[in-house]
């Protein structure tokens, strides 16, 4: 054999055996374009058993075996259910197939590739915090699952805090979820193609080859022997992979269709008006909501909105008093968190602002709900459209299965500022409200005296109930006297 020929085959040889491995042979085509794809912003939304997670896996360890001495990161809503996810089933399932010969530090929840590229898992939702230990170090690729469902600001995560550690390594983020009931932030405005910048890829079960066959079973199954699961949100969310909100997550169980109208009564005069503000600055907006009741109406009538960002107090106190000149309020209902802020705008600005009360809110929000169902609450249709869409889209923190935490939060990255006015100020009218059920005589509502510990006694008293069912008021008669107390007179 020609030597120069036999030492350009010896060097092919040699050049074989140090060829990074390819893991991603056989794999379906769409799984192979997503992961191959070269840019370097990519969200994967698909329904559930589209090979989501064993996708990851395979992303992670190819991109460990391509470039050596890499860093690469799986994050999950927490620790535990991302090391439940992406473990066992699969990240250690593709090394066993493929004799990759990691080292797995189970303790650590890291895997160590023999070129000294590592796979790190972590979870960020837990805490905010969580986001800050990710400082420091600098990826290739970063995986965030479940986008749907994060509770964090998953722009301050993306862009503040991963973006930058991007950059040495020209590394990759890949965001990747089905669809769930927080209808904004960053997941969902990828998908509605709102945010640029990022390339969206989607699939169905039905793509996956592996599955595809039970899938269709599976769905076939619940068209015939579970045909109402299929108007669920749930089936909406999971199988067809369609955005909407579980009725049972939702804050506020406002209904355009029941809860918004044109305008006011009109054969109806003498309204009194009252006006809920939320006070704040920057990200979160001041709130303005004002509400309209009539002794002669079981109805609050919400008919103003507005909120804005870096208000300053005399821009509040600007905007308050332009809206006296229309409305007249009876009473101003405002947040007392920031006492200092209050006192300015009652001192310097003469706005007679009282504090609301916020004890017990989330039974509040309940009890309010029941306002909402019976058609008692209604919004004026054009006057409220930022605070119908606030209450379209507030729900409370859920678990990756969109199941809801307890005890009851909001979700925090979902704005409520218009809907905490309107809930102050509905507190207020709470009692003018309960007239109509209990016929007791309406008192003067412009004497903060008389109406106050009436309403503190009656918000108390619904709270107990709303908590305990079996409650029982017992009526103490005041015509007994102590000697007949204490002397069975």
């Amino acid at each position: 054999m020609d030597k120069d020929l036999f030492n350009r085959l010896l060097e092919d040889s040699i050049a074989l055996t140090k060829r990074p491995k390819d893991i991603l042979d056989p794999i379906f085509p769409l799984q192979s374009n997503f992961i191959r794809a070269p840019e370097k912003r990519k969200q994967l939304w698909c329904t559930r058993r589209s090979a989501k997670s064993y996708t990851a896996g395979l992303y992670l360890h190819q991109t460990a075996i391509d470039y050596s001495e890499c860093n690469c990161l799986y994050i999950g809503l927490t620790r535990a259910s991302a090391k439940a996810i992406i473990w066992k089933d699969v990240l250690l399932a593709i090394d066993k197939r493929h004799n990759l010969q990691t080292v797995p530090n189970k303790s650590e929840l890291t895997i160590t590739h023999p070129n000294g590229s590592i796979i790190y898992i972590t979870g960020i939702d837990a805490e905010e915090d969580e986001m800050q230990k990710l400082l420091g170090k600098k990826w290739k690729l970063v995986i965030i699952d479940e986008g749907q469902s994060y509770s964090v600001d998953l722009r301050a995560l993306v862009y503040g805090i991963l973006g930058p550690a991007m950059i040495d390594q020209g590394g990759t983020i890949c965001l990747m979820g089905t669809s769930g009931n927080m209808t904004q932030g960053l997941f969902y405005d990828i998908t509605q193609g709102t945010e640029p910048g990022w390339k969206l890829f989607e699939w169905t079960a039905f793509d996956n080859p592996y599955v595809a066959r039970q899938w269709a079973e599976e769905l076939e199954d619940i068209r015939v022997n579970r045909p109402l699961f299929m108007q669920t949100s749930l089936f909406k969310q999971w199988y067809l992979n369609q955005w909407c909100i579980d009725e049972s997550a939702r804050v506020y169980r406002f209904s355009a269709a029941r809860n918004v109208c044109k305008a006011l009564p009109q054969d109806v005069s003498g309204w009194h008006y009252v006006l809920g503000l939320d006070l704040a600055h920057s990200p979160d907006s001041t709130a303005f909501v004002v509400g309209a009741y009539h002794e002669s109406l079981p109805v609050l009538f919400l008919v103003y909105s507005f909120k804005a960002i870096e208000m300053d107090l005399t821009d509040v106190a600007l905007h308050i008093h332009l809206l006296e000149k229309t409305y007249a309020f009876d009473v101003k209902v405002v947040d007392g968190a920031n006492k200092q802020a209050v006192s300015e705008l009652n001192n310097r600005h003469d706005l007679n602002l009282i504090c609301a009360d916020k004890t017990g809110k989330v039974d509040f929000i309940t009890i309010m709900n029941d306002d909402f169902i019976q058609a008692k609450i209604m919004l004026l249709e054009e006057e409220t459209k930022d605070l119908q869409t606030e209450y379209d889209k507030l729900i409370w923190l859920t678990d990756a299965n969109g199941k809801v935490l307890i005890p009851k939060k909001e979700n925090p990255i979902i704005h409520n500022d218009l809907s905490d006015g309107a809930l102050y100020l509905w507190r207020y009218c709470y009692v003018y409200l309960d007239v109509f059920d209990t016929g007791k005589k309406w008192i003067n509502p412009h004497d903060q005296s008389q109406w106050e510990p009436e309403h503190v006694r009656k918000l108390q008293e619904q709270v107990k109930k709303e908590q305990n069912p079996n409650y029982l008021e017992i009526v103490w008669d005041e015509e007994w006297d102590e000697d007949q107390q204490f002397n069975g007179g």
